[in-house]
Formats: structure tokens, sequence, C-alpha cells
């Protein structure tokens, strides 16, 4: 009996973190400190006292996006909108499918940056004239990488979605 009430308190536990881990839409935090923000009410000055100077800042329809990866090697990369007034207007990932998608050949590095904020990880291959960035990023309840492969003039040549080497034990 005691270890029926001991596992139904453990569920109870969960199930609240669960829900308190979740912004007004149901969406799950990436980060906790985007608890401590609110959409419409917190400043870009509140957003860089929780997070620090962005990795980098871009314009966006209405204002300005500030990029902060989360991690050394992801597996999100934030975009914190501020609007015109210098209010929070939400975040959105960059390490999406979707904007994996938009990476295709003949665009540049500026452009990749631009999109998906600074790789977790680059590699030079001077045999072969190319580069290479990852991205870590959370694929379902998977991780995986993202791999951008450009040529000598720094032009995308070819992307790739690979599994994770460590989920494998590799680095």
């Amino acid at each position: 009996m005691n270890y029926i009430r001991g596992l139904l308190g453990c569920v109870l536990v969960v199930t609240a973190i669960a829900l308190l881990a979740c912004d007004s839409r149901g969406r799950a935090f990436e980060d906790l400190r985007l608890a401590r923000l609110n959409e419409g009410q917190s400043t870009e000055q509140d957003v860089r006292k929780l997070f620090g100077e962005p990795a980098a800042v871009r314009d966006i329809t209405g204002g300005k996006g500030l990029i902060y990866p989360l991690g050394t090697e992801g597996p999100h990369t934030l975009l914190m909108k501020i609007d015109g007034k210098g209010k929070y207007q939400g975040r959105e990932d960059l390490l999406t499918r979707g904007n994996f998608e938009r990476v295709t050949p003949g665009l540049k590095e500026l452009d990749v940056l631009v999109m998906l904020g600074r790789p977790g990880r680059a590699e030079k291959n001077p045999l072969k004239q190319q580069s290479s960035w990852q991205w870590r990023f959370l694929d379902g309840h998977e991780t995986r990488l993202f791999v951008v492969t450009f040529d000598a003039s720094g032009t995308v040549a070819s992307t790739a979605i690979e599994d994770d080497p460590r989920r494998f034990g590799g680095r």
C-alpha cells in the first residue's frame, strides 16, 4: 500500500513539473528562463538580463530578433522576437526541419548563419576544398545532426540530416 502511495506521489510530481514547464500556449520551454518572460509585457532589457548578450541580432518584420544558442551544440537556438517598441513578442526555435529545408545549394555562409544561428561545430577539409557546419537538434524525442557542406567559395554544396553519433557512443 505504501508502495502505491509513493508511486502515485511520484506521478503527481512529474505531472506538475511537466505542466509548469509549458508556456500559456502549451509549448514546452526549451529553457526554464522563458517562464519568466511574458509576451507583450516583458522588454528587450528583460530578455537580455535573463539570457545575456545575444550571439547575433537580425532584422525581422516589425522589429528585431535576438539569437540565443542554448548550449554549445544545441539542440535549440532561439530567436527572441522584439517588436519596434522594445517588447518581447515570443520565440522561435531556429533548429527545425522547416528551416533546414530552406538551406539549399547556392546559399552563402552568411545566409545560413542568419537562418540558423552559429553552428555547434565547424570543420574544414582542405583536401576536398570544403568545410562543413553541424547543428545538433531535437527531432521528436531523438537528437540528430543537420550538416551543411560548403565549397571553397563558401557556398552551400549539400545538406544532410544524420543520426547523432552521441546516441551510439560517438562524439
